[in-house]
């Protein structure tokens, strides 16, 4: 806070001093030029001491706190040329003409740059995602932390980390991603996702008992979910064409050569998914262990037999011979 003001109180000594010396002087360089300072130091009391340290700094949620944080930077970025655009250019078509000429000379000596800008446009405008959000883009998945005019930065998942977890590492990606290559994004609209756990039993098992055993523990675990799920469903029918579907968990039987093969199936938050699994999974297996008519099939072979060998010694053959 202390160093805002000190910025400040250097801006209004250099106007003041501008203007002093333009008394002496009499350019009207001079006089622009203090009027340039002292507007500079008014957009930057009102933008940086007012709006960013009196009221953004005491929001309290981090996403808004996040996004209106961005959106004081832009007005202040657009209050600064525009004031030196009033003060210094006296032909406004002429400037409009020669930021044409600019642009179009960006956009051809500068096109990945220009593309970035592009995507990174488009991002904002229809919101395909915003700061909080985990989505992946090409290879890379993370939750986006950071959303730039050129760049995107993601807190990374996945790689060498089993599961949808973090593995510290950063990763910034070019906007001009959206353009042309595919974005999946797990969190707008729907937070959730289906997730399936197999559970393989042998041929020998209860299977009535062990689907219901594990429905039991699945509906249980996810009931929670499943409402929350649902209210956001309902949500996306309004805005989608979005066909009705249960979010009820429910178990699915497959036969193999082997064993009976159940997937449980079932909604979870989508950051939750490793750590539901795996509550789950523990969950059943020790109500299979308490279970005295379930058995988990692997594929390991019991030997239950060898046949007969007899082996004679080639000496004694000869001897009889």
């Amino acid at each position: 806070m202390a160093r805002r003001w000190l910025t400040l109180g250097l801006l209004l000594f250099a106007g003041s001093f501008i203007l002093l010396a333009n008394r002496w002087l009499g350019e009207i360089t001079l006089t622009r030029g203090a009027a340039t300072v002292f507007a500079l130091a008014a957009i930057y009391f009102v933008f940086k001491i007012i709006v960013q340290d009196r009221i953004i700094t005491r929001i309290e949620l981090p996403d808004r706190r996040y996004y209106l944080s961005k959106v004081a930077f832009t007005g202040y970025i657009f209050a600064i040329v525009a004031a030196i655009a009033a003060i210094w250019v006296e032909n406004i078509q002429a400037l409009l003409f020669g930021f044409g000429l600019v642009a179009a000379a960006f956009t051809i000596t500068m096109q990945d740059v220009a593309r970035n800008f592009a995507g990174g446009s488009i991002i904002y405008v229809n919101g395909i995602y915003k700061v909080g959000d985990r989505i992946e883009i090409g290879s890379k998945k993370g939750d986006v932390i950071d959303i730039g005019i050129l760049y995107t930065t993601l807190m990374e998942t996945n790689e060498w980390v089993s599961g949808d977890q973090h593995t510290g590492r950063l990763s910034v990606l070019p906007n001009s991603y959206v353009l042309g290559g595919t974005l999946n994004n797990y969190t707008r609209d729907f937070n959730f996702l289906w997730d399936e756990i197999t559970v393989p039993i042998t041929y020998e098992s209860d299977w009535r008992q062990a689907r219901s055993l594990i429905l039991n523990i699945i509906r249980r675990e996810t009931a929670t979910a499943k409402d929350v799920a649902e209210q956001e469903i309902a949500t996306m029918e309004k805005k989608y064409l979005l066909s009705k579907r249960s979010l009820e968990a429910d178990i699915f039987m497959r036969l193999t050569d082997n064993w009976i093969e159940l997937t449980a199936r079932y909604v979870i938050p989508a950051r939750q998914r490793r750590i539901t699994r795996s509550r789950i999974s523990q969950m059943i297996l020790e109500e299979i262990e308490a279970s005295e008519g379930i058995k988990i099939a692997s594929a390991t072979f019991d030997i239950v037999g060898f046949p007969e060998i007899s082996i004679k010694d080639g000496l004694s053959k000869r001897e009889e011979e």
